[in-house]
């Protein structure tokens, strides 16, 4: 009985997790930016038509496995670029066209989903894109067609409505929607564009010009008279300033006039001032100076003369008595010479002067820087040297003998004898010497 029911229970688990991965595999869940093409079965359409398949958009549906196969077209927007080359105009001109556009594939098969389902499914979306971007340039070049290229230019929302208009058309057969068709440039190679362009603005420069020369004219009409209102005002406060100038000069001068008076006057009151003060210092300066001459000149004068005076007197006074005492002197002397008794006492008294001046010629003329003795080794160099001098000394006094007839020796001989007798009768100043 356990056996049974335990049985009972793996088989029906068993049929149960078969049953879920049957509807796992077999259930069909649709995202909001697709539709699901389940194909292999018949179905009717409103309109009695009958198609091989069935749709499924943002849901889920249960495909029978083997009968039926599960294909998905993506509702994502598809941007385009359109790039026309060439395309002729009316007059024949080619222009060169650039726009974007952006389509999808329809959504309900109101609008065209069966059409997109017969065509695109199994396509990628680049495929897709190359048919729609086939389609709008082909409306494009049509419309393009019956417009000038200054008009395209001109009227490019008109121009793109127009071709979303055409186009939606033909795109709708083929299943796709067309959400906008924008125009970004319109050009041409043959320059057609450029010269209206350059026509256009020589036309507004032209038109410029002609408008700023006549506010430029107008301006300078009201600039004139404006300029006229100032001049004249300009004049009249001009005049008015000039007449106030003069009253203000006529003033001033009435004024400096009557400062320069009082100035005048002020200026000879203070020269006479000054001048009496000048002639009173000069007189005060005058006894100054005399006062200053007799102590700087005339009493030092004064005194110097009678200085003088008194020095010339006493020096008078003194050569006279110099003078009295020299010739008594000399009266003396000439007595005690003529006596003869004191001759030799006064030559010899006289000697040493004399032999100064006999031995001074010899210094003078006979200069001897240095004397070498030479000894012949008996010792005798020196004092023959001696020897030499003394004998020079004798002949010097020999020759003095000669030339005075004054005896030297025999003077000093008797005045060694007769010293103590005749010391008195030699004169004072002799003595003093």
């Amino acid at each position: 009985m356990d056996q049974t029911i335990g049985l009972a229970i793996f088989f029906g688990a068993f049929l149960l997790m078969l049953f879920i991965i049957f509807i796992k595999a077999n259930l069909v869940i649709c995202q909001p930016n697709e539709v699901v093409i389940i194909s292999g079965r018949r179905r009717k359409l409103p309109d009695g038509s009958i198609v091989g398949y069935r749709i499924i958009k943002g849901g889920r549906g249960f495909k029978w496995p083997i009968l039926e196969s599960v294909k998905r077209l993506p509702l994502n927007t598809i941007p385009l670029d359109i790039h026309l080359k060439k395309a002729l105009s009316r007059g024949i001109i080619p222009i060169d066209v650039d726009g974007r556009a952006n389509v999808k594939i329809a959504g309900t098969e109101a609008a065209g989903l069966s059409n997109a389902i017969e065509r695109f499914l199994g396509k990628n979306l680049n495929e897709i894109a190359n048919v729609a971007r086939e389609t709008i340039e082909g409306s494009l070049r049509g419309i393009i067609a019956n417009v000038t290229p200054e008009d395209a230019n001109t009227n490019r929302l008109e121009l793109a409505e127009e071709v979303a208009v055409k186009a939606s058309t033909d795109l709708a057969k083929l299943g796709l929607v067309l959400d906008f068709v924008k125009i970004q440039n319109i050009s041409d190679s043959q320059g057609y564009l450029e010269a209206i362009g350059r026509k256009k603005t020589a036309e507004v420069l032209r038109n410029a010009k002609i408008a700023e020369a006549k506010a430029e004219s107008e301006a300078r009409v009201v600039a004139a008279a404006e300029k006229q209102k100032g001049v004249v005002a300009e004049v009249e406060a001009e005049m008015t300033i000039v007449d106030a100038q003069n009253k203000f000069n006529v003033h001033r001068s009435a004024l400096e006039a009557q400062s320069n008076e009082a100035a005048e006057k002020a200026k000879v009151a203070g020269q006479i001032m000054r001048v009496s003060e000048e002639k009173r210092l000069e007189e005060e300066r005058i006894e100054l100076n005399q006062k200053k001459y007799e102590a700087e000149v005339v009493i030092p004068a004064r005194a110097e003369k009678e200085a003088a005076e008194l020095k010339a007197k006493g020096k008078s006074a003194r050569i006279y008595e110099d003078g009295r005492a020299t010739a008594e002197a000399v009266k003396l002397m000439q007595a005690q010479w003529e006596d003869g008794n004191t001759r030799e006492l006064f030559l010899i008294q006289m000697l040493p002067e004399l032999l100064d001046r006999v031995t001074r010629v010899l210094a003078d003329n006979l200069h001897i820087e240095r004397l070498t003795l030479f000894d012949s080794g008996d010792g005798k160099a020196l004092p023959t040297y001696m020897q030499n001098l003394t004998g020079s000394v004798i002949t010097i006094i020999e020759q003095l003998k000669n030339a005075t007839g004054l005896d030297l020796p025999g003077l000093l001989t008797s005045a060694a004898k007769n010293h103590t007798n005749e010391s008195s009768l030699i004169p004072k100043e002799f003595k003093e010497d």
